[in-house]
């Protein structure tokens, strides 16, 4: 009698588990069902700095110094993007005394993961994952994200992997090493539909690249990455000096055709101007 009560028992614990693997975390609401392509931008942090001159710019062309860290999800009814991971969530409600990098401070109050879990999402459901360039302030998270397949670019996987890439940085990325990696070369079409397309901007780093999403009541917008960093660096014709003689002038030149052709809107995300209207997730642009 006792084995048959601990074998019914095994079984009811069984179902219950079976059930729990079926059933949405705790506490996320469910997951987006999209018919359309939707993009929200999150909150990966803030930057403190303030040395314009890096940019080619003056104090005084500068309002705010900072710059604003935002990632970008696409929900797209054939998978989902993410793009740029952001400071680490490590440094979530830290001193900026201890997150220091070199002479800019970084300010962290909520995490990628709970930005995401806000829409419904985790870090499985993540189909791919793209960064703009593989700056440590881009790619704080990408550890967490390794599951997905990585859309990379050859000439920034080099970089990335290379004997003297910054180890902070590299930190951060190192599971991308093992992770499924599709190589994309020139401008790639995420979904083949043309609604979601990695622009190769290259000139910040060798495989710098730009995000595009065609919506269908917001209309095209661009995420430039780092292609600029403050508003006043396109008003005023300015970029950072060392990329003068990079391709970074090409680059600029490329998006500018671009947002014509396409009547899209140019979103600067290290531009805290932008940011702070921005439409913030759980928010969403469609």
């Amino acid at each position: 009698m006792a084995l048959k009560r601990l074998a019914a028992f095994f079984a009811v614990m069984a179902c219950c588990l079976a059930a729990a693997a079926q059933t949405p975390p705790s506490g996320l609401p469910p997951l987006p069902k999209v018919s359309d392509v939707r993009l929200y931008v999150l909150d990966c942090g803030t930057i403190i700095s303030h040395q314009p001159e890096r940019f080619g710019l003056a104090r005084e062309d500068v309002p705010d110094p900072d710059f604003s860290d935002p990632c970008f999800l696409v929900v797209h009814p054939k998978g989902i993007l993410l793009f740029d991971t952001g400071l680490t969530d490590a440094q979530v409600g830290r001193p900026i005394y201890e997150n220091k990098m070199g002479y800019e401070g970084q300010l962290k109050t909520v995490s990628l993961k709970g930005e995401l879990a806000n829409i419904g999402v985790t870090a499985p459901m993540i189909t791919y994952l793209a960064i703009s360039h593989s700056h440590w302030d881009h790619v704080g998270n990408a550890n967490d994200y390794a599951g997905s397949t990585w859309l990379a670019r050859k000439a920034e996987y080099d970089v990335m992997f290379a004997a003297d890439a910054n180890a902070v940085a590299r930190k951060g990325y190192a599971a991308l090493a093992h992770a499924k990696i599709q190589y994309i070369e020139g401008d790639h079409d995420v979904f083949g539909d043309g609604s979601v397309v990695l622009l190769s901007t290259p000139g910040h780093t060798p495989g710098h690249q730009s995000l595009y999403v065609k919506l269908a009541r917001t209309g095209g917008v661009v995420d430039s990455g780092d292609l600029y960093h403050y508003t006043a660096e396109k008003t005023l014709g300015r970029m950072p000096p060392r990329e003068q003689s990079l391709e970074t002038p090409a680059s600029r030149k490329k998006v500018d055709a671009f947002l014509a052709r396409t009547h899209s809107q140019l979103w600067m995300g290290h531009a805290i101007d932008w940011y702070q209207n921005a439409v913030k997730a759980p928010g969403w642009y469609d």
